[in-house]
């Protein structure tokens, strides 16, 4: 992990009310904008079960990187921070802060979230980990905990755009989704073998709005592991 990290208090001089020049409409990172969604994950038979919850993120304004260029911080409800970045390459992810963490520390490579040329085909490539998939009976359960599914490659595409999609926060036009994919080496009950399974994602970004809605899929494939579905869907957003 790259050793260039920021201080919360010395290498950081956040604005209370400034928005970057070249904003993104599909990803406004202006400061004081307010995003609430209410999460779902339904846990797939046996044992299934249905947990909700509800999640918040705001953008806090402009901060100064310790390179002294310049991202826009959101903080989520849970304690993350995130900080991101506009390039040639479209709308990055540059650092992220944990609630355990004192400093924010420098993603080894940017994470892109949007390409600059939003057409319908446009890949891209970042590692991810299982949001939820679980072993049953072995401890930790949640699989993003063990170090070989820590960091997977995912890789995105723009799948649609001129979508429409409706939310409990109102109905939006003109968005585009994006679809995302990535293989882990799972057992199958059926096969009675291992064979690669596809997690997949689907996020919906909407003008003015930023993220609407994000759907993850990663499917229970054998008696002792339990996966499912999981939404999160806009209820409400403050300009």
């Amino acid at each position: 992990m790259r050793s260039i990290i920021l201080a919360a208090c010395s290498l950081l001089f956040l604005t209370a009310c400034d928005k970057p020049a070249n904003d993104n409409p599909l990803f406004p990172l202006g400061a004081g904008k307010r995003w609430t969604y209410e999460v779902e994950t339904v846990y797939d038979n046996p044992e299934g079960k249905t947990v909700k919850q509800t999640m918040a993120f705001h953008n806090l304004g402009s901060a100064s990187l310790a390179d002294g260029s310049t991202a826009w911080l959101r903080r989520s409800s849970n304690g993350h921070e995130y900080w991101f970045q506009f390039t040639d390459k479209g709308v990055q992810r540059v650092a992220m802060k944990s609630p355990l963490q004192e400093q924010a520390v420098m993603d080894e490579e940017p994470r892109q979230v949007l390409p600059s040329d939003v057409a319908i085909g446009a890949q891209w490539k970042h590692n991810t980990l299982p949001y939820f998939l679980r072993r049953r009976n072995q401890s930790p359960a949640e699989m993003r905990y063990l170090d070989k599914y820590k960091s997977i490659p995912m890789t995105y595409i723009v799948g649609a755009k001129d979508v429409s999609l409706d939310t409990p926060a109102g109905r939006f036009e003109q968005c585009v989704r994006v679809d995302g994919q990535m293989e882990l080496m799972l057992w199958h009950d059926e096969i009675r073998s291992y064979k690669p399974t596809p997690l997949l994602t689907r996020e919906w970004y909407c003008p003015g709005v930023g993220l609407a809605q994000f759907e993850r899929d990663e499917p229970t494939t054998a008696q002792f592991f339990q996966g499912g579905q999981m939404r999160m869907r806009l209820t409400d957003f403050t300009p």
